[in-house]
């Protein structure tokens, strides 16, 4: 498990823990209207209480009961939200935008490069990355939809990469991928956002040494060298053809 993951999960068992604790707060105030209840009851019997004193005790009881329900239903919207985060952690996806996580793009990454040689077919990788620290949530879940409109082939992958950075996986490509880049950076320049993007994209051929990290590494340098230029642009890279042969190996 990466650092990144355990990091998450801490989190999410951080999060898990004041819930528990904040489960505490409705039963303590359930147990005090209960045991008022009770004491009601025995000062009744007892003809301890007036009409008049029970009357603000009967009122008290219904204002703690209606801020116990209010406090039990805003717990219950926590506990559906944070179980969402849990469910999408579990399932590989990003908590924001709902897209794969890191750790799967890196799996798909591997899986399409093993794939690209296997059936000699090239592969192109693409990073979106804004120079700055980080990105609001609403604008990250822009630029995913906005990305996932543009990328709509079957087998085609958009992902989270890091904070600011976003992946995407396009098996069997050709030189129409710039065409493509083009589109993904006029469509998230049109959002409006303040921060300016680059596009670092490379196509590689199928060769026995075909990695994933380094074909990564590889689009990250791009994607760096769009940053360093003054961004809003795409910067790009391509292997020449490979013609591999019939009995070709790896």
């Amino acid at each position: 498990m990466s650092n990144k993951q355990k990091i998450t999960f801490l989190k999410t068992d951080s999060q898990e823990l004041k819930s528990q604790r904040n489960l505490m707060k409705p039963l303590l105030l359930a147990v005090g209207i209960l045991v008022c209840l009770f004491v009601t009851a025995i000062a009744l019997q007892l003809a301890l209480v007036s009409p008049q004193s029970l009357l603000w005790v009967f009122w008290g009881m219904v204002f703690a009961s209606g801020v116990l329900v209010y406090v039990l239903v805003e717990l219950l919207k926590k506990y559906r939200a944070l179980q969402v985060r849990i469910d999408l952690i579990s399932t590989g996806k990003d908590l924001v935008t709902g897209l794969p996580d890191p750790h799967e793009f890196e799996v798909r990454v591997d899986v399409e490069c093993r794939r690209c040689v296997r059936e000699f077919t090239p592969l192109t990788l693409m990073y979106v990355g804004f120079d700055v620290e980080d990105i609001e949530e609403q604008d990250a879940i822009k630029v995913a939809q906005n990305l996932i409109h543009v990328v709509c082939r079957p087998g085609d992958m958009v992902a989270k990469v890091d904070a600011t950075t976003f992946g995407l996986i396009l098996p069997s490509t050709n030189e129409l991928v710039l065409q493509l880049a083009d589109r993904c950076l006029k469509g998230v320049k049109q959002l409006g956002l303040k921060p300016p993007v680059s596009i670092g994209l490379c196509t590689f051929q199928p060769r026995s040494d075909l990695e994933s990290t380094a074909a990564m590494a590889n689009v990250q340098q791009l994607l760096i060298n769009a940053k360093t230029r003054g961004g809003d642009q795409v910067c790009a890279d391509a292997e020449p053809l490979a013609n591999p042969s019939v009995t070709y190996s790896y």
